[in-house]
């Protein structure tokens, strides 16, 4: 099912959360079929669109992230692992979380934990420096491709747990996937690419500052600047497209 804007009762629909945990946990199933990057950012039946993907925007975003290697990094939905090799070594410390055990499960193979990495299962919306089992809060926090699977209050929630995890200074990178001209819920639809049942809220770039201004706003941050993750030619989507946000609190 797909839905524009508002739905038949007025107000913005929902999708199931138990429908995108079984998703991910889907995709972790597919690791060995479609390896660690299509599982995580699709295309599966292209042949090297997902890796052009990645390193278009690992290009676009690691400037972002201004880091100069003391920083504590958080990753917010680190799936299997694909930013750690480009953060771990250059920074004090990262930590992932996915609320996807299986995808946690790969990334920690790939990268054993110890005193500089670190990984959580844990929901976006439902974390604290307490539950990661970390003593200090995180100068950066990076989000890759979240929201679209959380619900409005989901979202704001995710939004307060960063700010609550963060170091007074502290900078926050989304890279999201917005609807360009309206809002756009894709409630259990089947995905042909994919080959699986997929659920997602594209929300516009609007109403994601919205959210962002309200949830972070109160708590010191503002949104410094924003643009385009890809070229045209890597975005094959006519009703959404990826853009990044930059929060910073001074």
């Amino acid at each position: 099912m797909r839905i524009f804007g508002k739905g038949a009762q007025g107000a913005e629909p929902r999708i199931e959360r138990s429908s995108v945990e079984r998703f991910f946990e889907e995709r972790a199933g597919k690791l060995s079929q479609v390896g660690a990057l299509k599982a995580v950012l699709y295309q599966d039946k292209h042949p090297d669109l997902a890796e052009r993907r990645d390193a278009a925007e690992k290009a676009r975003i690691r400037p972002l992230l201004r880091l100069a290697g003391h920083e504590r990094v958080l990753d917010v939905g680190s799936g299997t692992g694909r930013w750690t090799d480009e953060l771990a070594s250059s920074v004090a410390y990262y930590h992932g979380i996915d609320f996807s055990a299986g995808l946690v499960e790969y990334a920690r193979q790939r990268h054993p934990p110890g005193p500089r990495v670190g990984f959580t299962v844990a929901s976006a919306d439902d974390y604290s420096l307490e539950s990661l089992g970390v003593g200090e809060p995180f100068d950066v926090i990076l989000c890759c491709g979240v929201m679209i699977y959380l619900n409005d209050d989901e979202v704001d929630r995710a939004l307060r747990c960063m700010a609550e995890v963060c170091a007074p200074q502290a900078r926050i990178v989304l890279r999201e996937p917005v609807g360009i001209a309206d809002r756009l819920t894709i409630s259990e639809h089947y995905s042909e690419e994919m080959e699986q049942t997929y659920s997602a809220i594209y929300r516009t770039e609007e109403e994601l500052i919205r959210r962002i201004g309200h949830e972070l706003g109160t708590r010191g941050f503002h949104v410094s600047d924003a643009g385009d993750v890809y070229e045209a030619a890597l975005n094959n989507r006519a009703e959404t497209i990826q853009r990044w946000f930059v929060m910073e609190r001074p």
